[in-house]
């Protein structure tokens, strides 16, 4: 096994006035602070992966540099969550269309909204201290995703405020108890997964006012104890996965009018609603009964 080292790879310095062809970057450091890394050249490079393990990282300045970075990854492998500076060197990245960080606590990004106007895909797992969401007001996201952001209880309605949105998903974040009202002005949306939040009581009644989704997850949302009746407005809606709910004991009427509808998962309860539902005005429509994995209606005795 090659020994690791606490710093860059001495010979690194050798080639920084010579440029990497390389379109693919990857880096595996340990912690690195802003004056531990070498100037290098990567004019060619369109991804770049950077992966460590410590409690504070500094990206690396070159990064400023590589005008035709399209993908950005930020993973902290340890066992902590780590500070992520220097962020502010993304800026002049304009070709810069998806980011993904893993495991960081990350409010510094979120004060840059330079970098968050030019993406088309943002990805957050297993980070904290987002901060003011506002910065993702009216910017150009087509896909944003939140999963296993432990400290996140409320999602403000700023975050709302993505008029290009196609997908957008907040899973395994056990705090959240309630949505935005304003979920309904993601006018755009073709996905919505709702997968995993424990905590989540209700739908806002707006959901009905995405007229274009086609696919709604909300397995695994224990404390969901109904839909709104609104529901039955999102006519474009071809599959809905609803597994593992296990305190939804009825459906609103308004189901009947989901004509499109092609494909659902379900507990057993809710899938005889369900194939009562295709009997009268949903021919088409398949019906899947999975076994739930467990159960919190011990909770209601």
């Amino acid at each position: 096994m090659p020994r690791k080292e606490n710093s860059l790879p001495g010979k690194w310095d050798l080639f920084k006035a010579s440029p990497f062809k390389a379109q693919i970057v990857s880096i595996h450091t340990g912690s690195m602070d802003e004056n531990q890394w070498y100037e290098m050249n990567f004019p060619e490079a369109e991804a770049l992966v950077l992966l460590f393990s410590a409690s504070e990282y500094f990206v690396p300045p070159f990064l400023k540099s590589m005008k035709k970075l399209k993908f950005l990854m930020v993973y902290n492998y340890g066992s902590k969550r780590a500070t992520m500076e220097g962020v502010d060197s993304l800026s002049s990245l304009t070709q810069l269309k998806s980011v993904r960080l893993e495991k960081l606590i990350a409010p510094s990004f979120q004060k840059q909204s330079k970098i968050l106007q030019n993406l088309k895909k943002l990805s957050l797992s297993l980070c904290e201290g987002f901060g003011d969401f506002s910065t993702f007001n009216n910017t150009e996201l087509q896909e944003f995703s939140l999963d296993h952001c432990r400290d996140l209880e409320e999602l403000p309605p700023s975050v709302c405020n993505m008029p290009s949105a196609r997908v957008w998903s907040i899973t395994n974040c056990h705090l959240v108890q309630k949505l935005p009202y304003d979920l309904g002005n993601l006018t755009s949306l073709r996905m919505l997964k709702l997968s995993a939040l424990p905590g989540l009581k209700e739908l806002p009644a707006s959901i009905g006012k995405l007229f274009q989704l086609e696919y709604l997850d909300i397995s695994v949302c224990e404390s969901l104890k109904e839909l709104p009746e609104e529901i039955g407005q999102l006519k474009k809606l071809r599959e809905f996965d609803m597994r593992e709910c296990s305190r939804l004991k009825r459906l609103p009427r308004s189901v009947c009018g989901l004509s499109s509808l092609k494909h659902v998962f379900c507990d057993d309860m809710i899938g005889k609603q369900w194939l009562r539902a295709k009997g009268f005005s949903i021919p088409e429509l398949r019906v899947d009964i999975v076994e739930a994995q467990f159960s919190l209606d011990w909770l209601d005795d």
